[in-house]
């Protein structure tokens, strides 16, 4: 046990927090024996069961007095380990476990590459919205937008510089955004912007103020090529029956507006033969 003791002096970070408690609880172990077989042989030869020399031997004061200071003594460091050893490493490890839980979310959410919501988050949070305009009947659009001919910028500039276009994209529609609005990445070179609370006629003045900053952007990536996007717009109707549907109107305005010509924006048409409904 000293051994063990003097190898946890020179060696403490070797010595995890299950093991440490093992050590103390085999400390507390020992103790107890040491002071039950010197408490057995002091009563036992004062009640014949050993020699009677015993207990004169054992009677001193002094040897009396040593099985409760080493009990103090164990209580002591028990406390001491606890303090200065458990509780600051339980508090490191919660704070690793949090800054752990937070990096798990991070990736788990957002976008490698462009550090915008990936398209698993936004489904999520797409359905919540979904759920409080089937509620309330409030306005929600979507916008869907398709960077112009990207393949032929990986295919002439190399894909670090499409990654880089990426990035600025992403950027121009983050700072777009209001603090209710959801952006993410949905998937290539497309992104999404779902608005709460924006009626259609609204999210195209929003889209249109998008493409023209991205097609106003300076060459900064030397490419020698004017960026630019179409973007499609739809707004949801309560005789849609699910967010799969604003989704599909929205893409389907994107291949208008690249029909058209790119570097423009669509707003999806209502259909005539739409049901709606009034709001719960």
């Amino acid at each position: 046990m000293v051994a063990v003791l003097v190898y946890y002096s020179r060696n403490p970070k070797i010595f995890g927090a299950t093991r440490l408690l093992l050590f103390v609880v085999a400390l507390d172990t020992c103790r107890n024996i040491v002071e039950n077989i010197y408490f057995g042989l002091f009563f036992g030869s004062q009640y014949g069961l050993f020699p009677a020399g015993i207990a004169g031997v054992l009677g001193s004061p002094v040897l009396i007095i040593i099985p409760k200071l080493v009990n103090i003594a164990a209580g002591c460091f028990v406390i001491g380990v606890f303090l200065m050893r458990w509780l600051p490493k339980a508090v490191v490890e919660r704070g690793d476990f949090e800054r752990a839980s937070a990096s798990l979310e991070l990736l788990a959410t957002m976008d490698g590459l462009t550090c915008v919501f990936n398209r698993r988050h936004f489904d999520t949070l797409a359905r919540v919205e979904w759920a409080r305009f089937q509620r309330y009947g409030r306005p929600l659009s979507l916008l869907i937008l398709d960077v112009d001919k990207f393949k032929s910028i990986n295919d002439q500039f190399g894909h670090d510089a499409g990654d880089l276009v990426l990035k600025a994209i992403a950027n121009d529609c983050s700072s777009m955004r209001r603090d209710t609005d959801i952006v993410a990445r949905f998937g290539g070179e497309e992104f999404v912007l779902l608005l709460p609370e924006t009626n259609e006629s609204a999210a195209g003045l929003v889209a249109e103020r998008l493409r023209k900053q991205i097609e106003d952007r300076p060459d900064a990536f030397g490419l020698g090529t004017q960026i630019s996007v179409s973007i499609g717009v739809a707004g949801a109707t309560l005789g849609m029956l699910s967010f799969e549907a604003l989704l599909k109107r929205a893409d389907e305005a994107l291949y208008e507006a690249k029909r058209l010509g790119r570097n423009r924006i669509a707003i999806a048409p209502r259909q005539l033969h739409e049901k709606y409904h009034a709001a719960v």
